[in-house]
């Protein structure tokens, strides 16, 4: 086990790399979207994997001062938090040597395929790993339940670069590009298929949209769950958080849905000031029920507000309403099931 804590200062440095590469992930995501990519060798790819060699060069940096530093053997010379980095850097290593020999046998990939490829799935569990290292220092610190935004920073924004490269890989169900629950969507699935199955096609979009905003329910509430279960955060955590998810989502169409970051802004908010509201209760999991139960109302419930001014909401009112409620059902869920063990990540 590793026994050597590294300095706030650092973990800043690691996200500051990690923001590097991640912002490389999305940017190339944006070229893929938009047809751009033609070979392996793409400014995009440059931006992505510099990001993850000043990610490597730092991660085996600090493994190799704090060996030098305590004379410690190579186990015990790896910071806390940072073994699954280290691993990571391995992984990513591997997977994008993996993704230059793909593209150069099989070709680019475009749309969906590009997400499922083995050698990108390779880069995120790689990508994920490094990311997530301060998440993983900050939550073996002690007397850490109530941290001030100084010291909680690097944690927060480990686990919200780590939530949104996850979300990446799933840029298809990302319901704010999509809009499928508004009238001129429904109208395209009706004109564009044949009278004998323009019903079932409809239908089939609901059921899309429906999968959606239940797989972004939970893209956004399990973080929380997974921030709440170790600290109770300062004011503002959850609010920035959604605002990274979606401003990193909104990368990928040139932030042609700005309206998403309005909306994560409007459930973020509601978030914060349900636990602060609730910050002195003896039993916070009491705060953390309203928290799961109200984000969602709040998330899509702002949601169909603005599509209701905007262009109006195409779904029957049992459908989208029924949708708002079974979000928050599906969130106490996963806040019930998230207290249902006490072990930490590690």
């Amino acid at each position: 086990m590793s026994f050597y804590k590294v300095s706030a200062t650092s973990h800043f440095i690691t996200m500051l790399l990690g923001a590097w590469l991640v912002l490389g992930i999305f940017i190339d995501g944006y070229a893929h979207n938009h047809g751009v990519v033609e070979t392996f060798f793409t400014p995009w790819h440059a931006i992505l994997y510099s990001g993850f060699l000043a990610c490597a060069i730092w991660v085996v940096g600090l493994t190799l001062y704090t060996k030098k530093r305590n004379g410690s053997g190579w186990k015990q010379s790896v910071p806390a938090g940072y073994e699954l980095g280290l691993l990571g850097v391995f992984i990513f290593l591997v997977g994008g040597l993996c993704d230059m020999a793909w593209h150069l046998i099989f070709g680019i990939e475009v749309n969906i395929e590009a997400l499922l490829s083995p050698s990108h799935l390779a880069l995120m569990l790689g990508g994920i790993l490094i990311l997530s290292s301060p998440l993983r220092a900050g939550w073996r610190e002690s007397g850490w339940e109530r941290p001030d935004w100084k010291t909680f920073l690097p944690s927060l924004l480990s686990l919200s670069l780590s939530a949104g490269t996850v979300n990446f890989f799933l840029m298809y169900v990302w319901m704010f590009r999509y809009n499928l629950a508004a009238p001129k969507v429904i109208e395209w699935y009706t004109d564009n298929s044949s009278n004998l199955f323009a019903h079932r096609m409809v239908e089939d979009a609901q059921v899309r949209g429906l999968t959606f905003i239940l797989l972004n329910t939970i893209v956004f509430m399990y973080p929380v769950f997974l921030m709440l279960k170790r600290w109770r955060p300062p004011f503002g955590a959850i609010t920035l958080l959604f605002l990274i998810i979606t401003a990193l989502m909104g990368v990928l169409d040139g932030f042609n849905q700005i309206q998403g970051l309005i909306i994560s802004f409007i459930a973020g908010v509601s978030a914060d000031l349900l636990l602060l509201w609730r910050g002195n209760d003896e039993q916070p999991q009491r705060g953390n029920r309203l928290v799961a139960i109200f984000t969602p109302i709040a998330l899509w419930g702002s949601y169909f507000g603005w599509m209701a001014v905007s262009s109006g909401i195409g779904w029957e009112p049992e459908l989208w309403v029924g949708s708002i409620v079974q979000a928050a059902l599906l969130s106490l869920a996963l806040s019930i099931l998230s207290n249902a063990t006490d072990r930490g990540i590690r």
